[in-house]
């Protein structure tokens, strides 16, 4: 069941994302935005996926490369650079609110308040690790997309997407696992195996979309 909601999952993000850029930049900037918040947010949420435990935010996590490529490609390196900076100070302001947030004493009328302190009193030590992480890997994942597509302009869009996506997600795997998840998850080494596989995996099933953003949405070649 839960591998039939994956692959729906991809297919909806994915869908989102299109329409993010067929509505605008500042749309698609939105949207790398909240899936970076949402991976972060649903990171220490645990499911069986093809048998393996794993964590839930790698759609999330791929999809926001993904999306980043696509403002490169389509809006120029300039534009990928400040989206990462607007991106950053934004999780950072998540992090201070979050905080604020569970240090409130509820009414003895809520019932949400554990849930709520479950989910975000991780959050500062996740966030700030993603924060150090992503924010390197993302950068590192710009440089390589750039580097391919200026090397090899004939190539469609999903080759150098997928070669920087598997380097830098690789390694952004077992840094992020380590540092941020170790003592929290079950098996770490059944995070770090499964969830690269799973980003594999959503990388590769982006393929078909790639073809359907450049039938969709036609954009002037800029400089990435």
């Amino acid at each position: 069941m839960n591998e039939l909601t994956f692959f729906i999952h991809i297919a909806a993000m994915i869908s989102f994302i299109i329409l993010a850029l067929r509505i605008g930049r500042e749309a698609l900037i939105a949207v790398i935005v909240v899936q970076v918040i949402l991976a972060n947010l649903f990171v220490t949420k645990q499911m069986n996926l093809f048998s393996l435990d794993i964590t839930c935010s790698e759609v999330y996590t791929v999809g926001a490369i993904f999306s980043l490529n696509l403002l490169q490609t389509y809006f120029g390196k300039k534009a990928a650079n400040k989206t990462l900076w607007i991106v950053f100070f934004l999780l950072f302001f998540v992090i201070i609110m979050s905080q604020f947030q569970i240090r409130y004493l509820p009414s003895k009328y809520d019932s949400m308040h554990p849930a709520f302190a479950a989910i975000l009193g991780y959050t500062p030590r996740i966030m700030i690790t993603s924060f150090f992480c992503a924010f390197s890997m993302q950068k590192l994942d710009m440089e390589l997309f750039g580097y391919l597509k200026r090397k090899f302009t004939k190539l469609p869009f999903f080759i150098p997407f997928a070669c920087a996506s598997l380097i830098t997600q690789f390694l952004d795997t077992v840094l992020f696992s380590f540092i941020a998840l170790y003592g929290i998850v079950h098996s770490m080494k059944d995070i770090i195996m499964m969830s690269y596989l799973v980003k594999v995996t959503v990388i590769f099933s982006i393929a078909p979309f790639t073809i359907l953003v450049k039938r969709l949405i036609r954009h002037d070649p800029v400089q990435v």
